[in-house]
């Protein structure tokens, strides 16, 4: 197995090769979403919702692309001037990509009815009476949710660097920023629409 490839498409596919896959990633993403029950109410974010449609699921990822799109294109300008919109905009939609699969962990049924106690006992007060199974089992999907985070993230970056030519630590910290802005104003702009 090639990891460079999965770690950095950017090298091996063309600009329109990556565009058209990363759209029917976001088609695809946005469907598994809508029939798992799980929404993306951020950049980083995915949560259970049973009552997500498959148009809203596709509005907040669309929101979520366009914004990290203007903002690190904004931020890729500031750098490099000869920075291309294509390069970020394939960047933020292969970006989307580890958070579909983070919607399927998610729905797994096991962890679905393990959310469910925990949420019923917290809003109870109750003290968290948890199996050893249950404590496996959240250990495991934690370590596969940071794993595909880092991943997403590895993924965005990756693009970026590539598209931006980024050296300074400096341009990096500004890299990192722009996600936290992506993050606060996806929450903001999808609970006003």
């Amino acid at each position: 197995m090639n990891w460079s490839i999965l770690l950095n498409p950017f090298n091996k596919f063309s600009e329109k090769q990556l565009l058209c896959f990363g759209l029917f990633t976001v088609a695809l993403g946005s469907y598994l979403a809508s029939y798992l029950g799980v929404t993306f109410d951020g950049a980083i974010d995915v949560h259970l919702w049973s009552e997500i449609t498959f148009l809203q699921s596709l509005k907040e990822n669309a929101i979520t692309i366009l914004l990290l799109t203007f903002l690190l294109f904004a931020l890729g300008k500031m750098i490099n001037a000869k920075t291309r919109l294509i390069d970020i905009l394939n960047a933020s939609l292969l970006f989307r990509i580890p958070f579909y699969l983070t919607a399927i962990l998610v729905a797994i049924p096991a962890i679905k009815d393990l959310e469910e106690s925990l949420m019923n006992n917290a809003q109870k007060m109750a003290g968290f009476n948890l199996k050893a199974t249950d404590i496996i089992i959240l250990l495991c999907l934690t370590g596969a949710l940071i794993a595909l985070l880092i991943y997403a993230i590895t993924l965005l970056y990756n693009g970026f660097k590539i598209a931006t030519n980024v050296k300074q630590t400096l341009h990096k910290v500004f890299f990192g920023i722009a996600i936290l802005v992506a993050e606060i104003l996806c929450k903001i702009i999808l609970s006003i629409l």
